[in-house]
C-alpha cells in the first residue's frame, strides 16, 4: 500500500501565493511536481519533509518566480508533509517521520514508506544532475549541508554551500536514498523562515540550475571542513528535563544551552546537571548505546568524557521527544575537532 500522492507537470496556479498555513488548498496531498528546463538533466529537490522547517518552500517561490519563463534546468520537486505543515508540526500524531522513512529505512514497510520508494522509483527514472533536500534547524546553528556518502562529488556539493559539512548515517533520510543514484546533500538553513537561510539558499539553488558537472577530485581542507554526526542525544521518556538549571526537573540545562552549536565542551565543562542516575541515552551511528562511555555524573553535575562539539542542539521540547536533544561531532578525516 502506498500513501496517495499527487504528481503534476507544471505548477499550479496559486503557486507563488501559498503558505504553509493554507498549502493544501493547493497541495492536498503530497506532490511531485514535473518542471522541464532546459538542461534535461533534473536536479530533485525535497521540501516539507518536516511540515514546520518552510525555508524550503519560500525559496522556491523564489526561485521558480525569477526563472518562470526560462527554467535553465528540469526540476523534479517533491512537496512532502502537507497535512503537518498546515498544522505548523514537524509530523503529526500517527505519522511516520518523512525523513525518516525513504528507501533503506528501518521501520516496518507501510504507506509512507511505500510512496517514498515511489517517488525514488520516479526520479530514477530520470537523468538526474543532483538532488537537494531543504531543511530547517528548530535550534541555533549555522548554515551547513550533510552528505551521507563522502565522495568527492558529494563533499564538493556540501563545499558549494558553506566551508563546514557534516556526514550524517542515519538510516531512511532522503539523501542517503539517492546513493549511487546521483550527488546528494541535505541543506540546513538555520531557523524556519531565516531571511538569511533563504537567501543563502536560493543563492545555492541558482548555482545547482546552471552548473554543468561538479568536481571529481575531493575538495581541499580549505574548501570543506568535514565533522561526522557520530553520536544521538535522546532523553528516556520517564526523565523530566527543562531549560533553566533552578527547575525542579531531572535534567536541567543552562538557558543559553542552544548557543553551544558548534562550539567545543571539554571534559572539564558541565553540560547538564541532574538527580537520575541515567538521564540521557546516547546511541553511536549502529544504534548501539555508549552512554557510559561518552559522559559521566558526579555530584549531579554531567561532563562529556572527551572534547566534542555539539550540533542541532534544540530547546523545542517537542522535537526533542519526537527527534532528538542534539548530535555530537567529531572529526570526519581525523576523529578530532580542530575548529
Amino acid at each position: 500500500m502506498i500513501e496517495k500522492f499527487d504528481r503534476l507537470h507544471g505548477l499550479p496556479d496559486g503557486f507563488f501565493d501559498i503558505t504553509t498555513a493554507n498549502i493544501r488548498s493547493l497541495f492536498p496531498n503530497p506532490t511531485l511536481i514535473q518542471l522541464d528546463g532546459r538542461d534535461p538533466k533534473f536536479l530533485f529537490i525535497s521540501i516539507l519533509l518536516h511540515g514546520n522547517e518552510y525555508t524550503g518552500l519560500k525559496v522556491m517561490q523564489k526561485i521558480l518566480a525569477d526563472h518562470a519563463h526560462d527554467l535553465p534546468r528540469s526540476i523534479l520537486l517533491f512537496i512532502g508533509n502537507v497535512h503537518a505543515a498546515e498544522a505548523g508540526r514537524r509530523f503529526l500524531p500517527g505519522q511516520v517521520d518523512y525523513n525518516r522513512c525513504w528507501p533503506g529505512h528501518d521501520l516496518e514497510p507501510g504507506p509512507t514508506s511505500g510512496m517514498m520508494q515511489r517517488v525514488i522509483e520516479i526520479a530514477h527514472g530520470l537523468p538526474l544532475f543532483a538532488a537537494i533536500d531543504i531543511h530547517n534547524n528548530t535550534g541555533k546553528n549555522p548554515h551547513y549541508a550533510c552528505i551521507t556518502d563522502p565522495t568527492p562529488e558529494n563533499q564538493n556539493l556540501a563545499a558549494r554551500f558553506n566551508r563546514v559539512g557534516m556526514v550524517f548515517n542515519h538510516h531512511g533520510v532522503c539523501t542517503m536514498a539517492f546513493n549511487g543514484i546521483c550527488p546528494a546533500a541535505t541543506l540546513e538553513c538555520g531557523l524556519p523562515g531565516d531571511p538569511k537561510g533563504i537567501e543563502h539558499a536560493c543563492r545555492f539553488i541558482e548555482d545547482m540550475l546552471t552548473l554543468d558537472e561538479l568536481p571529481h577530485k575531493q575538495p581541499t581542507r580549505h574548501a570543506l571542513h568535514l565533522v561526522e554526526s557520530h553520536l544521538t542525544l535522546n532523553i528516556p521518556e520517564h526523565v523530566s528535563f527543562e531549560f533553566d538549571p533552578r527547575a525542579d526537573a531531572d535534567l536541567r540545562f543552562e538557558p543559553d544551552f542552544e548557543e553551544r552549536n558548534f562550539t567545543l565542551f571539554d571534559p572539564q565543562q558541565v553540560f547538564g546537571y541532574t538527580r537520575v542516575e541515567r538521564p540521557i541515552s546516547i546511541t553511536d551511528t549502529n544504534g548501539h548505546d555508549v552512554t557510559d562511555d561518552i559522559l559521566r555524573v558526579e555530584a549531579g553535575k554531567i561532563y562529556l568524557n572527551n572534547t566534542m562539539m555539539p550540533a542541532m542542539i534544540t530547546q523545542d521540547k517537542l522535537v526533542v521527544r519526537q527527534d532528538c536533544l542534539c548530535h555530537l561531532l567529531q572529526d570526519y578525516l581525523h576523529h578530532e575537532i580542530e575548529f
